[in-house]
């Protein structure tokens, strides 16, 4: 059984580019496709390995919440990643990440990584009921920061 959910696409546009939009929490709120992000705390860009950012969260078996992040990876340009927990609750072992490839000029692979490997709580695990989004989605948000650029995603 795989406890990671992997989605590649090509979005038309620099890495450089795609790497902005995705280090900017107000921006990530903006075009979150699982609909559960209500808005950035603090809009302040992420720049680095252990900043953390807010955002306001909602779903309907939990009602409205605050998540906090942490920026496990940082590689400008390439990868960018962050653990989160819910306030005041320790991580409980899920990682969301993004991977950027050039692949031609202005052409970059843009792959979202959601692994739920590190959760060892089994009652978590079966209340939360791994994967918490779906493809479509990760796909959907993948869309949403192609239309944010101005650009277009392969389908």
């Amino acid at each position: 059984m795989t406890h990671e959910l992997t989605v590649r696409r090509v979005i038309d546009a620099p890495p450089a580019s795609v790497f902005t939009a995705l280090a900017n929490p107000e921006v990530q709120a903006a075009v979150d496709g699982s609909e559960m992000l209500r808005g950035a705390i603090d809009p302040t860009p992420l720049n680095a390995v252990g900043d953390t950012f807010a955002m306001d969260m909602y779903q309907p078996e939990l009602g409205e919440y605050v998540m906090e992040n942490t920026v496990f990876v940082f590689e400008q340009d390439r990868r960018i990643g962050w653990i989160p927990n819910r306030r005041g609750m320790e991580p409980r072992g899920t990682r969301w990440s993004w991977e950027l490839e050039e692949v031609a000029h202005d052409r970059t692979a843009l792959t979202q990584v959601y692994d739920w490997s590190r959760v060892t709580d089994p009652e978590f695990r079966k209340m939360a009921g791994f994967p918490r989004v779906t493809e479509e989605q990760i796909v959907g948000t993948m869309r949403r920061l192609a239309e944010h650029l101005g650009v277009t995603v392969e389908n």
